[in-house]
């Protein structure tokens, strides 16, 4: 385990770097999941919106979703995703003919 100085901005009760410190692995797997589900989502959009035009709706979330992508703010881009794809769920109950997310 990588130990680091105490200061003012350390983390020493959860053992972990400094806060601010960006943990790579971490951010490469957010990322990761962020791109897959923007995508996941977008594909699934530009199937069903010409059949349910209501849907166009939630582009608008999704390019929010994006440019947060684009600024690395991943968790923060998860959650907007995770909240359209929600969204999307509950359309597909009321209107059963969409293809599965």
């Amino acid at each position: 385990m990588t130990t680091y100085p105490m200061t003012a901005l350390s983390s020493p009760a959860a053992g972990g770097p400094p806060i601010g410190v960006r943990q790579p692995a971490v951010d490469e797997a957010m990322r990761q999941q962020a791109a897959a589900m923007l995508q996941h989502a977008y594909r699934w959009l530009e199937a069903a919106i010409p059949t349910v035009p209501q849907l166009s709706g939630m582009v608008s979330p999704l390019v929010i979703a994006v440019q947060l992508y684009q600024v690395q703010q991943y968790a923060a881009c998860l959650n907007q995703v995770s909240t359209v794809i929600s969204t999307l769920q509950q359309a597909r109950w009321a209107f059963p003919t969409l293809p599965p997310l």
